[in-house]
């Protein structure tokens, strides 16, 4: 459901408007409407924004480092250790990476060549009046075409490739060398020791394992300090937000500051402000007021507001479909599974991550409460079909399983047939919504066109059903028909009666059309849960064919092959089964009921200034 909210107005005298605002950020109920910056002041804003913008980065970053092998308790941060410290932290281990990659290229680069000295070697060759090339060549290449022609030394040979120096003198260097570099590529490298280039890679990497110890040791700390700072700033941005946003009144003298409050904390506001010298008002939404949303569910319910946000929020006078998509979403999640061990594995997994991760946060305690209501009803929807990690549970001649079997097993064919049931009790429920939605919005009688549509499609499903109450059916389906073609859109009947009789009954037509052929589609799009459990239990069965199939005829090496294929089979098959399992009812939802509820939505949440 929604949360009622009240309109809230201030005016307070200028010269009390910071003080006043330190004491509505510090109670944090007020939803403040957004005021206009000029370039001038939003450039004020500048520095706080950056500032924002450089610790994510930070937060980001620490977030990125790898976990160390051994688990260490964590350390402390240095006497006057800031954010910028940490991240010259990060910086200094990103530049020693870079440099360890350079000096492992160099020192690959100088290995076929040996050590010696390459300035040494320069001022030799230059005092003899020489050049020395470092040059590379297929090995048949420099057997057979270079070393008999050329002033050539081989150094080494790797990869079919002979590495060798060619000394030309200064006098015919450069024809010499054209002629070499049709036959040889010549090779760029470095002017140091290979003992010295590793010298210096065993320093980076020192340097390299040094910096991140400390930085691992120092993350849980130095992330804490992190997101105090970053509150402290979001909150000083805020504060300057409003202040600089805020409407002027009287010469400046006075300033004018709207938003919105839950209605159950206008006591506590009162309780605050009443003996202050800044005027308030509380008052009713009227509308086109652009109301925030605040979402106010059960703690189950809450689960799912998730899936409500990220399709958008209702607006304030609808309905909040939270509670009734939630139902639907966790049989039909429990559906495309299909599978009992994967839904057990699902619950167990959740079940030992909230009993020995104590320090979950709010948000991965509710994903995992999430998980273990999706894995329950995985489970129980497994039962349909008997899948128990790609075995049928009721071919096992266990009395127990019989007996479960017996009682709620179904063939493919019933299976087929319970999706489309269960889409034609949630199109059907989502219209039932759309009409009570009408009727609050915007009164009863504008609801009566879908109320019509919903009396034509029940008497056509109980006709086809059950023929023997056809003839009591075909007088809903009349008045359904009726209320549908004459009823659409009741506006059109003020202007001119006999006009709107005329323009409800052509988009009454319209309105046939849209119904029957949407109504075919979105039934056919429910089909999906069928198909989905039963692609992922065949699939289920194939890696289990595979682990008895492949394992070789050995006491130790066959029992090891078979487990291997078992468990990364089915590891493959329930990944792309969860996501799957997750994302189509998740389209289910938003496609099909919302649009059978009317869902409009739209909504702005409901962010305290605080």
């Amino acid at each position: 459901m929604i949360e009622k909210m009240k309109k809230l107005t201030f005016l307070v005298y200028h010269k009390e408007y910071d003080e006043f605002l330190h004491r509505l950020q510090d109670l944090g109920v007020m939803h403040i409407e957004g005021g206009t910056l000029d370039a001038a002041r939003a450039k004020a804003l500048s520095a706080d924004v950056e500032a924002l913008r450089h610790i994510d980065d930070t937060l980001s970053r620490l977030d990125d480092l790898p976990k160390p092998e051994h688990d260490k308790a964590p350390t402390a941060l240095p006497d006057g250790h800031t954010g910028a410290d940490t991240a010259a932290m990060l910086d200094k281990l990103d530049s020693l990476q870079t440099r360890i990659a350079q000096l492992e290229e160099q020192a690959e680069a100088m290995e076929p060549w040996g050590e010696f000295d390459p300035a040494y070697v320069a001022a030799q060759m230059q005092a003899a009046g020489c050049a020395m090339h470092f040059l590379t060549a297929p090995t048949k290449t420099y057997d057979k075409e270079i070393a008999p022609d050329y002033p050539t030394e081989a150094i080494s040979e790797s990869k079919g490739r002979t590495h060798f120096v060619a000394i030309l003198p200064l006098s015919d260097d450069q024809q010499q060398l054209q002629q070499l570099l049709t036959l040889a590529s010549e090779a760029t490298l470095p002017q140091a020791r290979l003992s010295t280039l590793r010298a210096q890679l065993d320093q980076a990497k020192g340097e390299h394992a040094a910096t991140l110890a400390q930085l691992q040791a120092m993350a849980p700390a130095a992330k804490a300090a992190l997101e105090a700072e970053r509150s402290r700033i979001q909150g000083h941005l805020d504060f300057d937000t409003v202040r600089l946003g805020t409407e002027r009144a009287a010469d400046d003298h006075l300033c004018v500051l709207r938003g919105w409050i839950p209605a159950t904390k206008e006591q506590e506001l009162r309780a605050a402000f009443d003996a202050s010298s800044a005027w308030f008002e509380i008052s009713d939404p009227q509308p086109g007021d652009d109301i925030p949303i605040k979402l106010k569910n059960n703690r189950f319910f809450r689960l799912f507001e998730m899936f409500t946000e990220l399709y958008m929020l209702p607006k304030y006078n609808e309905l909040d479909l939270t509670p009734f998509l939630a139902p639907f979403y966790i049989i039909f999640f429990g559906l495309c599974l299909g599978d009992s061990g994967y839904g057990l594995f699902i619950t167990l997994a959740a079940l030992a991550v909230k009993m020995f991760k104590k320090d979950l946060s709010q948000g991965m305690r509710a994903a995992m409460n999430l998980l273990l209501t999706l894995g329950i009803s995985a489970f129980f929807c497994g039962l349909l079909s008997g899948a128990f990690f790609g075995i049928n549970l009721y071919e096992l001649d266990v009395p127990l399983f019989d007996s479960i079997g017996s009682a709620v097993a179904m063939d493919n064919s019933q299976m087929f047939n319970l999706s489309l049931i269960l889409g034609f009790i949630q199109i059907i429920f989502g219209m039932c919504l759309k009409t009570y939605n009408k009727t609050i919005q915007l009164g009863f009688v504008y609801s009566l066109s879908t109320l019509g549509w919903m009396l034509v499609i029940i008497s056509a499903a109980v006709s086809l059903l059950m023929p023997e109450y056809g003839s009591v059916s075909k007088w809903f389906t009349y008045a359904g028909l009726a209320l549908a073609f004459l009823a659409n859109s009741p506006d059109r009947y003020k202007k001119n009666p006999a006009t709107g009789l005329l323009i409800n009954v052509g988009s009454g037509l319209w309105d046939a059309y849209n119904t029957a052929t949407g109504m075919l589609g979105d039934m056919l799009s429910y089909v999906r849960l069928f198909a989905l459990g039963l692609s992922g239990g065949i699939l289920a069965t194939v890696f289990d064919s595979l682990a008895t199939g492949l394992a070789p005829d050995n006491a130790v090496l066959g029992p090891i092959v078979m487990v291997l294929i078992f468990v990364l089979g089915h590891a493959l098959n329930m990944f792309m089964n969860v996501l799957g399992a997750f994302v189509h009812p998740m389209r289910l939802t938003f496609v099909e009921f919302f649009k059978n509820a009317g869902y409009e939505g739209g909504g702005n949440a409901y962010t305290p200034f605080k």
